[in-house]
């Protein structure tokens, strides 16, 4: 009686496992909170007004308010090194709340909903306390907001 030994299609296991390893390894940037204890907000209480002065049956219904905000991010820790600067809101009880925003310059424009993130900045880190104006659009469904809500942002650096 003779047995064979079973050949499997495709490179051996042993590189697949090594691969997927250094794969792993690699790809995976470290993640850190930014300290913004700085960041002056214009007003601490904002008025979400409606969009539409009479919403109705296939109106829109979105409420809306603007602020401006004083940024400051200290990134005294990464100076002088390449990050990625993520704007982060936290996910909101409810309807999902949508911020845009415009800059002075220094860091991107852009859009983001609740409980996501967003590249704000890619590059070196040359100053260590990052100054910025960010004039801000929050905007939801009117329909489902009933009481005050407390939103937070915050920023994330990713480095390689």
């Amino acid at each position: 009686m003779k047995f064979r030994t079973p050949r499997f299609p495709g490179p051996p296991l042993a590189i697949i496992l090594a691969a997927a390893l250094l794969w792993c390894g690699a790809a995976s940037p470290a993640t850190s909170r930014v300290d913004d204890s700085g960041t002056i907000v214009s007003q601490g209480l904002v008025q979400m007004r409606w969009k539409q002065l009479v919403p109705g049956r296939g109106a829109d219904n979105s409420v809306e308010a603007s602020v401006r905000v004083g940024l400051r991010l200290n990134l005294a820790r990464w100076l002088n090194q390449p990050v990625r600067l993520y704007m982060a809101l936290a996910p909101a009880t409810g309807e999902p709340i949508y911020a845009t925003w415009r800059t002075q310059g220094r860091l991107m424009p852009g859009a983001l909903r609740s409980g996501g993130r967003v590249l704000v900045f890619e590059g070196v880190a040359n100053v260590a306390s990052l100054e910025e104006t960010l004039d801000l659009t929050l905007r939801t469904d009117g329909r489902a907001l009933t009481s005050q809500q407390s939103l937070q942002f915050y920023f994330e650096v990713d480095t390689p």
